[in-house]
């Protein structure tokens, strides 16, 4: 057997460990309880028969045939949920490794922080990326109508997914693959991604928009255990109305994504390949979790797969692969450990995590935050490198 498979065949194993060992217990029921309401009355009448809910039809719609799985395994309920996440990584490492090779698809197969997002917290993250990721590949090879599909289901799963989506947009625009009707048909392919699956849930344009602007407003907060700028300037779970310097603290962090989110733009515009466009869009997650407020700890991650492709491309670091990494991995630890100052998710692990947590280091993680966005800031006009 050779050394690729084995390597394979033991990611499969780790993850497989890892998906019978609890997860997030709010994260996983809450998508175990929404697998089996999809199951019972079907899409249509999901929104209308459950008491709250704040995520769009993109994966709600992974989350169905989960749920007659799990009216078959009942006991298998929790593994059951945080299947999706695990199978997507191995798509997300194809893609990876179509795109930039087998190193940067092995980085992301074993990295600490992948394994701990997907397999043990189950969260969906990896599933949003293997859109974008396929509708990259798809753009790459010259198939728009295809990519612009994949990406508008991207984001109708993960709706801030959808900057991706215009870093992606403006390269096409710049290398003259969109043009004239070719673009048009692409807005409708897009647009048409995210409006059928959503009137399949009973939702139109108009209210899909309201989902949307509801959800973001669940929790104001200026972070929600994201080691970022707002926790060292002590925001976590605190409103993002209160004013800094006389300006509310959410408008201080728009200002700075939106100048930053410019910067990219213009870089991605003027861009002579697609390793700087992946590179541009890490940034852009890494800033919008880095100065953003409402941030949750797992907001960084789709920074990561698009940081391997820059770095396999020469236009990222090995030492803020790394850097990011640690970062990452650090914000899921402590989003965990959280759980157990509640004393009904108390568990002996965790709470000696959540003991570990201890200042300084969830500000240290926050300002390896910020100086990894600085440092791939300042890659995007370095002179392309071996990785």
């Amino acid at each position: 057997m050779s050394t690729s498979r084995v390597w394979l065949w033991m990611a499969i194993l780790v993850r497989t460990a890892l998906l019978l060992l609890p997860g997030h217990p709010v994260d996983v029921g809450t998508f175990q309880a929404w697998a089996l309401r999809l199951a019972e009355v079907g899409p249509t009448r999901f929104y209308a028969s459950v008491g709250f809910v704040d995520y769009t039809p993109g994966y709600l719609l992974v989350l169905w045939p989960i749920g007659r799985l799990i009216r078959l395994f009942p006991m298998a309920g929790p593994a059951l949920a945080k299947l999706p996440p695990l199978l997507a990584d191995f798509a997300v490492a194809a893609l990876l490794a179509w795109l930039g090779g087998a190193r940067a698809a092995r980085w992301y197969l074993w990295n600490p922080a992948v394994l701990v997002a997907g397999a043990l917290w189950g969260q969906a993250e990896s599933v949003a990326v293997a859109w974008l990721l396929g509708g990259w590949w798809m753009l790459v090879h010259g198939r728009i109508p295809e990519a612009a599909a994949l990406f508008g289901f991207a984001g109708l799963t993960k709706p801030q997914y959808a900057l991706a989506l215009l870093l992606a947009a403006v390269w096409a625009a710049r290398t003259g693959l969109l043009h004239g009707g070719n673009a048009v048909r692409a807005l409708g392919v897009c647009g048409a991604a995210v409006v059928l699956p959503s009137l399949l849930f009973g939702l139109t344009p108009m209210t899909l928009l309201a989902l949307v602007v509801r959800a973001a407003g669940v929790y104001p907060y200026g972070s929600v255990n994201a080691l970022n700028l707002w926790y060292l300037l002590g925001f976590n779970w605190k409103p993002d109305t209160t004013p800094v310097l006389g300006v509310p603290a959410a408008l201080w962090g728009q200002s700075l994504v939106g100048f930053v989110g410019l910067v990219v733009l213009w870089r991605c515009w003027r861009a002579e390949e697609v390793g700087t466009v992946w590179g541009a869009t890490a940034l852009l997650f890494c800033s919008v979790f880095a100065l953003g407020t409402r941030m949750h700890e797992r907001y960084l991650f789709p920074a990561l797969p698009f940081l391997l492709l820059a770095w396999a491309r020469g236009r990222a670091s090995r030492g803020v692969c790394v850097l990011v990494s640690v970062a990452l991995l650090g914000n899921l630890l402590y989003g965990l450990a959280y759980l157990s100052t509640f004393p009904s998710y108390r568990t002996p692990v965790w709470e000696a995590v959540w003991m570990s947590f201890r200042s300084p280091l969830p500000h240290i993680l926050a300002v390896l935050v910020l100086v990894s966005t600085g440092w791939m800031l300042c890659e995007m006009w370095r002179t392309p490198r071996s990785p």
